[in-house]
């Protein structure tokens, strides 16, 4: 079943133009700092430290995808550039709030990343929904809420960008 799954996500991100990634389970305290992860979830984080430096299990694959766009120079001519993993991410979530599929520690989720230009944001949103509607109905799922999240203009160090740029 796993692997039938997987081939499925493999052939339809492939056909939307996604390059699959894969990306360490572990990461340098230094990079959840520089992407702003550690302050703002580290009390959900697994932890560990090795020769004398702090690492984090992943809890989301961000700061992977950002560091696999800047490698190398690229041009606005090379946008979209999207980026998509199965990925296996691990949460410290509190025992209280572990819930069936919704809170739980141990997860793997299709994870993707998408790089555009402003003139590219609204067609590639339209792009992102068609296809998760499109796997849903594949999949057989009828009855569904779905949820965008979206910045908290009360807390800007919880998101990037410009005011502009979100509207």
């Amino acid at each position: 079943m796993w692997n039938a799954l997987l081939d499925y996500w493999r052939n339809e991100h492939k056909a939307a133009g996604y390059v699959e990634t894969k990306t360490p389970v572990m990461l340098n305290r230094k990079l959840w700092e520089q992407s702003g992860h550690w302050e703002n979830y580290r009390e959900n984080m697994y932890t560990s430290v090795i020769d004398d430096e702090e690492y984090a299990i992943k809890p989301m694959n961000c700061p992977c995808h950002v560091q696999i766009f800047k490698h190398g120079l690229r041009s606005y001519r090379d946008l979209p550039l999207r980026l998509a993993e199965f990925g296996s991410c691990h949460r410290n979530e509190p025992s209280g709030s572990l819930h069936g599929l919704m809170r739980v520690r141990g997860f793997t989720q299709d994870d993707a990343h998408l790089f555009v230009r402003p003139d590219q944001v609204k067609e590639e949103f339209k792009k992102v929904i068609d296809l998760v509607l499109y796997v849903f109905g594949a999949l057989g799922f009828e009855n569904y809420t779905a949820q965008i999240s979206l910045r908290d203009p009360e807390n800007k160090s919880k998101y990037i960008g410009s005011d502009e740029n979100w509207q």
